[in-house]
């Protein structure tokens, strides 16, 4: 293992919620040190902004927000396309705010990654995760950049839209928003309690206050008793804002050259039925993934791993092809990976890669959240 991997495991445990040595106390004392003073610091650029509202940017159109409290993958990404595609169908016209993680093509604070028709940019110009929002939704404009509300007018005066949905927003307080959903990962809510860097909070739990709606993903990963104790939780921070349910569907698993062209007659489909495959992904929360695979009906029977936001090189699509052909059967990858796969490599290297597709199905408070997004449309528009 090298260095960097082992100092990544070793913060990964250090930062986990299981019980920890006598010798790693320096390390833990320095991250209780480090989280003390983000506390702070997160505390105050909060308040200076909630104390002043008139320093708010506000935009013409409903701002919808769906973000969360913690790093790491809670499903926002198709929890967004699936609110996308619910308003858009409902008649209103949508468009996607995203952060565009690396994007290197924003000016002026904001860059079309789509106009609803054609993706104008590739995920190392835009993003991985706006990529793939493009790429999902057809109809739907996606525009990326640190400056959510320069993307928002953008949307507004170009595309006439009516609603943004601002993807990972919970935290960005300079843009006016008219709700905040706050996605909860029903396998991993809270991490230890701790906020960055001794835990995975990006802010204190108490800030749930602000939230509007939540929504507890991966319902099918955990019991019963689990989900009543993460909305008993909730409610200790917010009695009003109504909890619904969700899972991570997988709907069709396609060889990446089917994927990779936008096919949707079957060709290239791996089907489950025990089938062994690796999992290959770059997530906040890869075990997640792999479970996700294993509950579709596919038999994990290794994982390769990287870092959250990973760009792949030539070098890791060699050894993915070397570890394919020592197990002696296909990779499954998630398509917020696949959108950084260079498709010429995984030809040349003729690698047997097939792409997951995933969507989010409220299972528990669809109407809730239907009635407060309706109540919040109608009190705008």
């Amino acid at each position: 293992m090298s260095f960097r991997n082992w100092a990544t495991a070793y913060f990964h445990y250090l930062t986990g919620s299981g019980p920890h040595r006598c010798w790693d106390c320096p390390a833990l004392a320095l991250l209780s040190g480090a989280s003390w003073l983000y506390r702070k610091g997160v505390l105050a650029k909060y308040h200076s902004i909630a104390s002043h509202p008139e320093r708010q940017e506000h935009v013409p159109a409903v701002v919808i927000s769906l973000g969360n409290i913690t790093v790491g993958g809670t499903g926002k990404t198709p929890t967004a396309c699936m609110l996308a595609r619910r308003l858009q169908a409902q008649g209103w016209r949508v468009a996607l705010l995203n952060r565009g993680y690396r994007s290197q093509r924003e000016q002026g604070g904001a860059a079309v990654m789509s106009d609803g028709q054609h993706v104008l940019l590739t995920a190392e110009e835009g993003g991985d995760e706006a990529c793939l929002m493009a790429r999902s939704l057809p109809g739907v404009p996606v525009l990326v950049g640190r400056h959510r509300a320069a993307g928002g007018r953008l949307a507004v005066e170009r595309f006439g839209t009516q609603v943004l949905l601002l993807d990972d927003g919970f935290q960005h307080w300079q843009l006016y928003r008219d709700l905040d959903i706050v996605l909860v990962d029903g396998t991993n809510p809270f991490g230890n309690g701790h906020v960055l860097p001794r835990g995975i909070l990006r802010e204190p739990l108490e800030q749930l206050a602000r939230a509007g709606a939540f929504i507890i993903t991966k319902r099918d990963q955990i019991s019963q008793d689990r989900a009543d104790a993460i909305v008993r939780q909730l409610r200790q921070y917010n009695r009003q804002a109504p909890v619904a349910m969700a899972i991570h569907k997988p709907s069709r698993c396609l060889s990446f050259a089917a994927w990779h062209e936008g096919r949707s007659d079957g060709a290239g489909e791996l089907r489950p039925d025990g089938q062994p495959v690796l999992a290959v992904s770059a997530l906040g929360n890869p075990a997640s993934f792999e479970r996700t695979l294993s509950d579709a009906g596919f038999t994990v029977t290794g994982a390769i791993r990287y870092e959250d936001h990973h760009q792949y090189s030539r070098d890791d699509i060699r050894q993915m092809a070397d570890q394919a052909a020592a197990a002696g059967c296909p990779l499954v990858t998630t398509e917020k990976d696949a959108v950084k796969l260079p498709a010429s490599l995984i030809h040349e290297y003729d690698l047997p890669l097939y792409v997951l597709s995933i969507t989010i199905e409220i299972v528990e408070g669809q109407e809730t959240i239907d009635t407060i997004l309706q109540a919040v449309l109608e009190d705008k528009l």
